[in-house]
C-alpha cells in the first residue's frame, strides 16, 4: 500500500507542476522596457496611434489589431551617423525564436543618401496572423557610422484560443487538471 501511495503522490506532484507550467506559459508576459541605443530615432503609426520609444512596457505596449494581415503602417526613421554599407531588421521574439517582420540592406549607399520620404508605409504580411499576446519587438540598424538597437513591447490582439499554440496549451492545461483529479481519486481494492 505504501508503494501505491508514493506513486499517487508523485503523479499528483507531476500533474501540479504540469498545470502550473502551462498556466505560467499562457499568462506570462515579458517585462522588457523599450529602449533605443545608438544614433537612431523613429516612429510608426498603427490604427491612428503614433508609437515611439515611450510605449515601453506591458502596461503601455504598441497595440496591433486582431485583423492585421495587410495592415498599413506609416513610419519614419533617421540615423544621425554615416549611413553607408547598412543593413537592419525588425522582429518579434516569440519564445526561443524571433519572427522576422522586415529587413533591409546590405546597401552600399556610397554617397550617404538620406531618404526624405514622409509617406513611407510598411504593409504587414501574414507572418503574425496566428500569434496573440504580449511580446518583445526588436530592431537593429548597422552602418559604417554606427549601430542602433531598439526594443519595445507589442500587444498582438486576438483570442488565444484562435491560435494553434494557444489551443494546444489550453488543451495541455486541461489534461494536466484531469491528471490531478485522477491522481486524487482513491482506487478501490481488487477482490
Amino acid at each position: 500500500m505504501k508503494r501505491r501511495t508514493g506513486t499517487v503522490d508523485r503523479l499528483r506532484r507531476l500533474a501540479v507542476v504540469a498545470a502550473v507550467t502551462c498556466a505560467v506559459w499562457l499568462v506570462a508576459a515579458p517585462t522588457v522596457s523599450a529602449s533605443v541605443q545608438g544614433p537612431c530615432e523613429g516612429t510608426a503609426t498603427i490604427d491612428g496611434v503614433t508609437y515611439d520609444p515611450s510605449f515601453d512596457s506591458a502596461s503601455k505596449p504598441i497595440v496591433v489589431p486582431e485583423d492585421r494581415s495587410g495592415l498599413r503602417i506609416p513610419y519614419s526613421g533617421a540615423i544621425t551617423a554615416q549611413n553607408t554599407n547598412y543593413l537592419g531588421a525588425v522582429g518579434i521574439v516569440v519564445g526561443p525564436v524571433t519572427i522576422n517582420i522586415a529587413d533591409w540592406g546590405l546597401d552600399e549607399n556610397v554617397d550617404d543618401v538620406r531618404a526624405t520620404n514622409p509617406d513611407a508605409v510598411y504593409i504587414l504580411g501574414s507572418e503574425l496572423d496566428s500569434i496573440v499576446g504580449l511580446y518583445r519587438v526588436t530592431a537593429f540598424h548597422d552602418a559604417d557610422g554606427g549601430s542602433c538597437d531598439a526594443d519595445a513591447m507589442v500587444k498582438l490582439e486576438g483570442s488565444v484560443m484562435s491560435t494553434p499554440v494557444g489551443a494546444g496549451a489550453t488543451a495541455g492545461a486541461v489534461l494536466a487538471g484531469v491528471a490531478v483529479l485522477a491522481a486524487g481519486i482513491p482506487k478501490g481494492k481488487k477482490p
